[in-house]
């Protein structure tokens, strides 16, 4: 079988090697007529090795080197492309991929195998999935009854049932999400970024206080609040049913709180006046600040209409709802204060948050080092007036300049601050009330 020489020229171009006519010339015979033979013609129709679409791998191979070696002779790329009839990112994918420790093992073919496998899980695996979401939203069997719902905490309980193969919280996600058992997340503002961050990196760094409520026994027209406290850092909770609001009743569950918790450097909350006192006397310290002074904890109070800024505290209102105001009803104060001591010992013990990696708010605070009260700590029996320290408040500038402290307590801090959060200290044995923005002080007015 012989071949013409255009024919020959054509396998040429399709194997795109090098120089057509340095092959021909190569395998030409002497007659006038220049004809491959039958032998020469067959490594083109059965070449031993070939890419996809027919390309002789070792003439590609020889390609890639030949465009190496003309790189390092300092010849432009686009120059090279034409060269060897290739496109400029083919020149310029293996002169990135070339390595001159391993110059032919770095110009070979890489795998294109995924990198990672994805897992195809058997149906039981999501079948259980489904089953343990259901059963902890509707709080049943008794297990689940304060059980969180979340696609983490359905990972740790597979986790601990050791279940093979486990999926990732987020492929459980997935799953729930596919079955309409997720629901789409509002947009939120962006954050105003003068709003100050209180340090908050250890347990007691920070707690929050909250009331919740109020709610009502069965046939019973009495109201009920719940107290809520909360650590910052490690999610450790306390909580208490009180039958009314009165300050007595809120410091005597805050100091047998801070017995099993621990003392915070900081307190945190919002405006009510059950926590901040009289709008009658704006500048008079509450009982519950002097306490809190009296105990070296700093009472800070977040903006004005703004308690999403109690967030470690407020994120227990879903928990509280699903737990108790929604699915549950109480025929007598005993059951209730039973209920909210279960929830508050489930909450501590069996909850476990991705924000602890993984523990629950009473291992993450097993080894904190803590400050307790002192055992026989009274505060009926304290002297609460000659009490020192810092006040705490975290303000929101108009557009006037203004800041409203507390009630019609306003101070002018300037325009040039409007929209912007400041934070008012008033510093307790000198009487001063010292405006810091951006961690600077900016203003200092008389606070008698």
């Amino acid at each position: 079988m012989k071949l013409s020489f255009q024919s020959s020229e054509y396998l040429c171009r399709l194997t795109a090697g090098v120089n057509c006519k340095d092959i021909c010339n190569r395998k030409s015979a002497t007659t006038s007529d220049t004809v491959l033979t039958t032998k020469t013609a067959k490594t083109y129709d059965t070449p031993s090795e070939e890419e996809p679409g027919g390309v002789d791998m070792k003439t590609e191979i020889e390609l890639r080197k030949r465009a190496i070696a003309l790189h390092l002779q300092g010849r432009p790329k686009s120059e090279i492309a034409r060269k060897l009839q290739r496109s400029r990112s083919w020149v310029q994918r293996w002169i990135g991929r070339y390595h001159p420790d391993e110059p032919t093992l770095s110009l070979q073919d890489q795998s294109r195998a995924p990198k990672q496998m994805s897992w195809v899980y058997p149906e039981r695996i999501k079948t259980m999935v489904l089953r343990i979401r259901q059963e902890r939203v509707k709080g049943q069997p008794a297990k689940y009854q304060y059980a969180l719902v979340s696609a983490q905490a359905i990972y740790y309980e597979l986790h601990e049932l050791h279940v093979s193969p486990l999926p990732s919280p987020r492929t459980i996600h997935g799953w729930l999400k596919q079955a309409d058992q997720i629901a789409r997340r509002k947009s939120r503002k962006p954050p105003n970024p003068t709003y100050p961050r209180l340090p908050c990196k250890a347990v007691n760094d920070m707690q929050e206080l909250d009331f919740k409520g109020p709610f009502y026994l069965q046939d019973h027209s009495h109201k009920y609040y719940l107290m809520a406290l909360r650590d910052n850092r490690s999610k450790k909770t306390a909580l208490r049913a009180l039958a009314s609001k009165s300050m007595d009743a809120i410091l005597d569950f805050l100091v047998s709180a801070w017995q099993r918790m621990g003392c915070p450097k900081r307190l945190q909350m919002d405006n009510c006046l059950d926590f901040r006192g009289s709008n009658r006397h704006p500048r008079a310290l509450s009982k519950l600040m002097r306490v809190c002074l009296d105990l070296r904890i700093q009472p800070v109070f977040i903006p004005l209409s703004e308690p999403w800024r109690n967030g470690v505290v407020e994120n227990l209102n879903g928990l509280l709802d699903r737990f108790l105001f929604r699915t549950r009803t109480f025929e007598t104060e005993k059951q209730l204060h039973q209920a909210v001591q279960r929830m508050e010992t489930t909450i501590n013990t069996t909850h476990r948050l991705p924000a602890l990696n993984g523990k629950t708010p009473q291992e993450f605070a097993a080894h904190a080092r803590l400050r307790y009260p002192p055992a026989d700590y009274d505060w009926r029996t304290r002297d609460l007036q000659r009490v020192k320290g810092k006040v705490t408040f975290i303000r929101f500038v108009r557009k006037s300049g203004r800041i409203t402290v507390t009630a019609n307590d306003k101070f002018l801090i300037g325009k040039k601050y409007k929209w912007q959060y400041v934070m008012a200290i008033v510093d307790v044995a000198k009487k001063r009330l010292n405006i810091l923005w951006q961690g600077k002080r900016i203003k200092s007015f008389d606070y008698r």
